[in-house]
Order: structure tokens, then C-alpha cells, then sequence
């Protein structure tokens, strides 16, 4: 890797003639120049092709028949010869230092397989617009193990690779038309090192344009159903074939032998994994073969942590709270436990949290009463108002 590695832009793109100017526009004005600047047009049928032809020689422009965003990325992979590459999108913003401060750790440390930064989410312009910057949660644990729990990173230009690392995924799994930057963010990360690094790298715009190839397009009203389908594909897929230690430590990903406590840690974190993910019976197995280890010895403060993120699902938990067996599934996998409270305890957390924001509460309130007894509610509540005093103590702290 070169001191100052040179980065290859690919920026894939269907009819977004009302937005890709400003896009290109956004990459052309970076502080550290891009090597290149590749537009694959996925068989645009509005004024696209002009607009980026208009560029002239700052930008190559490539088209194809509509076949959807990866077989794009994969054209645009076939034309770059950068030591990184910047997957930019067809309707963002990109702050003019993003290219200099996402390739900066690579220089650093070559065995980094990818960064990534911060974003705002925009809408509107003029006196209307409206940005908010989105941030990430602190966790400690490795990169790749938080992103198999929920896509947190989920704007494609807050990340860069290695172009090896990209070419290693190859070839595609073309019939992922949703979540892409999270099929692509998961197999490069499985790689490798990941850093982060604290600036604001894009300005993501918000719409309510279609999305996916001609043959699949969706619109907002169909959004989140097609990402739970696709991350849950996606998860499924890495769940058969990675080794239990893979859900303990970072990659590079080995076999080895694990210790009684390290596997019901693992059991758990793949437990929490699936049940994010919507893919609750392999939930539902992982926990209960987790919890007959050692029933007499607690689970440590680490295992009731991850525990305690089974039901925090970015896309909601209507699929519990609407079912008597998850519910019953759950309650009964603590059973026979010296730690049962406990346990039952850091599985409703989140249940508390739906319960605050006002959502479903008659619902949210019978799921509780199915899950718990008298003795895990007293313990949930209590480790509840300890958590508020802390997070008050801190406020005061800070101001």
C-alpha cells in the first residue's frame, strides 16, 4: 500500500438524471483526487447519460443493460486499477475531505481491509432543508461482529476497501437487489481490520425514489420488507458456514477450540445475531443450546450485554410481540437456571424501550407479562432506574 494510496471511484447509477450532477460534482471537488471516476449506467432510460457525458474526460462513462446495482459494481470493478476503492451513490453528497479522510488509515496500516466514517441523513433544500448527522453506538466489540446484528453502517459511500479485499468477494450473488451495501460491507469485513474514522464522510439524501433493477423495482411503502428479506438471506448464509469462534473475536476468521464459557458466549452472540434478523428458529436453537451450559454457574456481565440485544432489531419486534410461541420459546429456554431472573431480565430490555416510545404499548405490555414473572420484572425495573441514574450522573458530568 502506498503512502498515499490512490483510490478508484465507482459510482453506479439508474435514472438519477435529477441528482448525479451534484454527486459527481461532489467527488470532483474532493481534496485528495480520486485516480478515477467510473459511472456505470445500469441502462438509464431518462437524460443520465447526458448529464454525465457533459463531465467530459474527468469522468468514465460505462452503461449496460439494466441488470441491477452489483452486476454494476462488478462492471465498474472490471475498469479501476486504484489501490481503494470508493463505492459513491447516485443521489449523495460527498463533504470534500471525504476521500482524504477514509483512505487515511490505510496508509497507516495496510492490513486494514476497510474504513468507514460518519454521515448526515438531508431532505429538502433552500429555506426547507433539514440534516440530521447520524451517529454511531459505542460498543467495543469487534467491527464485524456488530455488523452482523444490524447494518449501522447503511450509507455505501461511508465506507472504502481494498480493491483486493472487493475482488475477493467475486463473484456476486447478483440476485440480491436490496441490501447490497450490506452483503458487500459483511464479506469484505470477514477479510480483515476495519477502521473508523470520526469525520462526516457523505451527506445522504432521503427520497422517496424507486430503487433496484427494472425487474425488481420498489418503492418506499416496500422498503423495509425487502431489506428484512435480503439481510436475513444474507445472515443466514454466513451463519451456516462461520466458526462458532468467529462470533467471539475479529477477523481474520479461524477454527479453534473454545472453552466451556467462550462457547455459550458464542451461542448467545449467534443467537442474538439471528434473532436481529429475523431468522428465529436458528435463534431459538442457538439459545437454548447456550443456556443448558452450566445452568448452576450465571452468565457473566459480557454474555447478559449481547444478550440483552435479542429483541433490538432495527426493523422492529412485531413478529415477537404478535407471537405466543417466540415468547414462550424465550421464557422457556431460561428455564431450570440459577440466573433465570437474570436472564429473562436482560432478554426484555428492549421491551422497556418500546414500552417508553409509546409504540404499541397493549401489545408491548402483554408480550411482557408472557415473557416474565414477578421476580425478572423486579430486576428488569431496578436495572432500568440504575441505568437512567448513570445516564443522568453523566449528563451533570458533561455540562
Amino acid at each position: 500500500m502506498q503512502a498515499k494510496p490512490s483510490v478508484s471511484v465507482i459510482l453506479p447509477t439508474y435514472n438519477r438524471a435529477r441528482y448525479i450532477a451534484e454527486a459527481i460534482g461532489s467527488i470532483l471537488s474532493q481534496s485528495h483526487p480520486a485516480l478515477e471516476i467510473v459511472v456505470v449506467d445500469d441502462g438509464s432510460t431518462d437524460g443520465t447519460a447526458a448529464i454525465v457525458e457533459g463531465f467530459g474526460a474527468a469522468v468514465t462513462y460505462l452503461r449496460q443493460e439494466n441488470a441491477g446495482k452489483l452486476t454494476a459494481i462488478a462492471t465498474g470493478l472490471d475498469h479501476v486499477g486504484g489501490d481503494l476503492v470508493w463505492i459513491m451513490d447516485d443521489d449523495d453528497i460527498a463533504p470534500p475531505d471525504a476521500i482524504r479522510d477514509l483512505a487515511a488509515p490505510f496508509a497507516a496500516n495496510p492490513e486494514i481491509v476497510m474504513s468507514y466514517g460518519r454521515m448526515t441523513k438531508f431532505s429538502g433544500e433552500g429555506a426547507s432543508l433539514r440534516e440530521a448527522l447520524l451517529d454511531y453506538p459505542e460498543d467495543s466489540r469487534p467491527f464485524f461482529i456488530r455488523l452482523m446484528e444490524g447494518c449501522f453502517v447503511t450509507g455505501h459511500p461511508c465506507v472504502m476497501v481494498r480493491r483486493d479485499a472487493m475482488e475477493a468477494v467475486r463473484p456476486f450473488d447478483t440476485t440480491i437487489f436490496a441490501s447490497v451495501d450490506y452483503y458487500l460491507h459483511l464479506h469484505v469485513a470477514q477479510q480483515g481490520p476495519v477502521a473508523a474514522v470520526d469525520p462526516v464522510v457523505l451527506r445522504q439524501r432521503q427520497h422517496d425514489g424507486l430503487r433496484g433493477p427494472l425487474e425488481n423495482r420498489y418503492g418506499e411503502a416496500e422498503r423495509v420488507a425487502k431489506w428484512i428479506a435480503h439481510d436475513a438471506y444474507i445472515i443466514g448464509g454466513l451463519l451456516e458456514r462461520l466458526p462458532l469462534a468467529a462470533y467471539l473475536e475479529a477477523p481474520p476468521l479461524t477454527e479453534r477450540v473454545l472453552t466451556v464459557r467462550e462457547r455459550r458466549l458464542a451461542l448467545v452472540q449467534r443467537a442474538v445475531i439471528a434473532g436481529r434478523n429475523k431468522l428465529w428458529p436458528m435463534a431459538l436453537e442457538d439459545l437454548r443450546a447456550a443456556l443448558a451450559i452450566q445452568r448452576d454457574e450465571p452468565l457473566d456481565e459480557a454474555a447478559l450485554t449481547v444478550l440483552s440485544g435479542l429483541l433490538g432489531s432495527r426493523y422492529g419486534i412485531d413478529e415477537v410481540t404478535g407471537s405466543r410461541d417466540i415468547l414462550g420459546a424465550l421464557r422457556d429456554a431460561a428455564g431450570g437456571r440459577a440466573d433465570r431472573a437474570a436472564v429473562l431480565a436482560a432478554v426484555a430490555r428492549p421491551l422497556l424501550h418500546e414500552m417508553k416510545s409509546g409504540r404499541g404499548v397493549g401489545r408491548v405490555l402483554a408480550s411482557w407479562f408472557r415473557l416474565m414473572d414477578p421476580r425478572a420484572t423486579g430486576l428488569a425495573l431496578r436495572a432500568s432506574a440504575m441505568r437512567n441514574v448513570s445516564r443522568m450522573a453523566r449528563r451533570l458530568r458533561r455540562g
